[in-house]
Parts: C-alpha cells; structure tokens; sequence
C-alpha cells in the first residue's frame, strides 16, 4: 500500500510536468499530421502535372500523325483533302477546349488544395493558441 501511496504521491509532485509532457506530444502530433498533409497535397499536385504532361506527349504524337497523313495527302482528291482539313478543323477546336478544361481543372485543384492547406494550418493554428492559453494563462 505505500508504494501505491508514494506512486500517487510522485504523480501529484509531478501534475504539471506530465500534463506539459502530454501538451508537447500533442503539438508533435498535430505538426506532423500537418505535415504529411502538406506533403500530400504536394504529391498530388506532381501527380496531375504528370499526367498534364503525359496529356500534352499524347498531343504532340497526334500532331505528329497528322503531319505524316499531309505528307500522304498529296495523293489525295480535292474532296477528299476538304473532308480530312474539316475533321482536323473540329478536332483542333475540340483540342483547344480539352486544354481549357484542363487548365480551369489544374487551377481549380491548386485552389483547392491551397484552400485545404490553410484550414488545417488554421485549426492546428487554433490548437496551439489554445494549448498555449490553458499553458501559460494568456
């Protein structure tokens, strides 16, 4: 019974250092939760550049393919040549508003994520100013 005493004891003597001790870890672990956000949002915004740029190769090989098809188009009817120029026509417009999507998309994420960011730098923010409030009686 005394060791449970003298525990109890060492406990009481100790209050404030424990319940600094349990503060700190607290922060720790918000700054870390915040950080692997951070770092999370990052990784998806590399991975939407990725597949920007993969968007924008699958382009140019498109691109590339036409220029081949000009070169046989020389051998072509007057007819034929319109047909081919009015299908390229639509697809360049179609082209055109694909890579605004995109771009409206990618600014839109950015937006996004940046707006993510700030809230939980906000509320972990807001933790520490209250933890530092119970803390130190500001």
């Amino acid at each position: 019974m005394s060791t449970l005493t003298s525990f109890v004891e060492v406990i009481i003597e100790n209050f404030v250092v424990i319940l600094l001790l349990i503060v700190v870890l607290l922060i720790v672990y918000y700054l870390a939760r915040a950080a692997v956000n951070i770092k999370s949002l990052n990784l998806k915004t590399k991975i939407a550049h990725i597949e920007l740029e993969h968007k924008k190769l699958d382009a140019l090989s498109e691109k590339q393919k036409i220029e081949n098809l000009k070169e046989a188009a020389a051998l072509l009817t007057d007819s034929e040549r319109e047909k081919i120029e009015s299908i390229k026509i639509d697809k360049g417009v179609l082209a055109r508003r694909t890579i605004a999507l995109m771009t409206e998309i990618d600014e839109r994420v950015a937006r996004l994520e940046r707006g993510s960011e700030n809230a939980q730098l906000g509320k972990t923010m807001g933790e520490i100013i209250k933890n530092e409030k119970k803390l130190f009686g500001r």
